[in-house]
């Protein structure tokens, strides 16, 4: 009977294929690290960013990182990817000037778009410490950041392109702005919050022509200097424009892209009604309709996205009584 269910369980699991001939096995990103310069290695991981790094693409799994360097017009598909894209891919392994990466790529197939992508978190005073061999290639956000400050000991106030910050100035925190990163969501002429904290979120590259240190954090977009924690952060309070004798529509701001909800009724302890628009905006506007003329309507809205809710106590709209009335302008 043992020997019966032993068979079982190998028809059942089947035989270990081993890879076709030449073709390397699957490996963890760090297990690909580990094997070092000069070695073949296919990893499946999570593409970290698009065009705003050049040809650079970087890649990651649950514990490790891994850069990728191409040039487009040599390997068809390549350009086009983007964070979030889930791909298989197969190269060479080389150290330039302290970077571990991938160069040749050989080979890759997309296996998926939209993935989550995995952060490491460190408070600003522990920056030094994150940004570290172990953790390249990573995204790595820094919270509770004051200011960014030039190598000489100025103030940033807005960023420039193939230049280097350091983290509230400390040494070994340091964040470098790529020339790429441009246009009207790059990180070039962005300007730096004032007379708040913030987050910097970045991949962890190294420049190192002698091959130690030279750690740094790349920002992508002007979205990795997160400002309010990236919760929606509600900065203008909602109110009713076109008002009319059966409805209006709520409008309010906030901060950070997020949904837009709305729960409204009668009585501001029972909200039984809700409208809620999933695109993630920070200009948010929803249309209540098929009201009562003349009624008095209390009206909470919130923003949700990755970060948290953000919302606001119930407040009252009231509908027009009679002929329909139109108040305000729809921005």
């Amino acid at each position: 009977m043992i020997l019966n269910l032993l068979l079982l369980g190998n028809l059942l699991s089947g035989p270990t294929i081993p890879p076709p001939a030449g073709v390397p096995p699957v490996l963890t990103v760090k297990a690909a690290r580990a094997a070092g310069p000069g070695a073949t290695v296919t990893v499946r991981a999570v593409v970290l960013n698009g065009t705003e790094l050049g040809n650079l693409r970087y890649v990651q799994d649950n514990d490790a990182g891994l850069a990728l360097y191409a040039q487009p017009a040599k390997l068809p598909g390549y350009g086009e990817l983007r964070a979030g894209d889930s791909i298989q891919v197969t190269g060479q392994l080389k150290n330039y000037n302290g970077l571990l990466e991938m160069d040749p790529v050989q080979s890759f197939h997309k296996l998926g778009t939209g993935r989550k992508l995995r952060t490491l978190r460190a408070p600003s005073n522990q920056a030094a410490a994150v940004l570290v061999e172990a953790n390249e290639g990573r995204l790595i956000e820094i919270t509770g950041v004051t200011k960014l400050a030039t190598p000489s000991g100025n103030d940033a106030s807005t960023l420039a392109g193939n230049s280097n910050y350091l983290i509230n100035g400390q040494p070994g925190a340091l964040v470098r702005i790529a020339s790429s990163s441009t246009g009207p969501e790059g990180l070039i002429d962005h300007e730096l919050p004032k007379g708040e904290t913030y987050d910097v979120r970045g991949i962890l590259s190294q420049y190192a022509p002698g091959g130690t240190g030279g750690y740094q954090l790349q920002p992508r977009l002007a979205s990795d200097i997160v400002r309010g924690g990236g919760l929606p952060r509600l900065t203008e309070e909602p109110v009713p424009v076109d008002v009319s004798t059966t409805g209006f529509t709520v409008v309010f701001s906030t901060l950070n892209p997020g949904d837009t909800r709305v729960r409204y009724g009668l009585d501001p302890k029972q909200l039984k009604d809700s409208r809620v628009d999933p695109a993630l905006t920070t200009r948010h506007s929803i249309t209540l309709d098929n009201l009562i003329p003349g009624t008095t309507y209390y009206v909470e809205v919130s923003s949700t996205n990755a970060a948290g809710t953000e919302s606001t106590a119930a407040v009252p709209f009231i509908t027009a009584a009679g002929k329909k009335l139109r108040v305000g302008t729809k921005n």
